[in-house]
């Protein structure tokens, strides 16, 4: 009887059994359901960590894209003011130009001039009616990451 009784106590202990076998001095909270409470509470801190980690980072690759982009079209304003015959916007591929997209991050300008034709003024298909200029900023995170960003405009005579 004596094994017994010690058996019952050790699973009342353990909170193995239900609410309602246990003996009235030994309510409250059992070391089992304290480890099961702990556990499910790291797993929740390591998620919101895991969480807040990834979204910083993304919220840093949007801002590095922005600036980016932000590069890309201060060329293109640039070459705006320039004649439409001076050397920058001279048929061919320009730069690469070395721009900084962040504190620690550098990037590389470059830019390519080529004639189009404007189809909305009714001529042939071949004459050159415009010259249209594509703007690429690109960057590299890490050596397996790298990123780039377009813009493009046309420029008339």
């Amino acid at each position: 009887m004596l094994i017994r009784s010690s058996f019952q106590e050790v699973i009342i202990l353990l909170g193995l059994c239900s609410h309602k076998k246990r003996l009235r001095s030994q309510r409250g909270i059992s070391l089992v359901e304290i480890l099961v409470a702990a556990m499910v509470f790291a797993i929740v801190v390591v998620a919101m960590v895991d969480f807040f980690h990834w979204g910083r980072g993304h919220i840093m690759e949007v801002g590095v894209r922005r600036n980016g982009l932000a590069l890309a079209e201060q060329k293109l304003e640039e070459l705006r003011t320039v004649n439409f015959i001076d050397a920058p916007l001279s048929v061919g591929n320009h730069g690469p130009e070395s721009v900084q997209l962040s504190e620690n991050l550098m990037g590389n300008r470059t830019w390519s001039v080529a004639w189009k034709d404007d189809p909305a003024n009714g001529l042939s298909a071949f004459d050159q009616d415009c010259k249209e200029v594509l703007v690429k900023v690109a960057w590299s995170w890490e050596l397996s990451h790298a990123d780039t960003v377009f813009l493009k405009g046309r420029f008339y005579p």
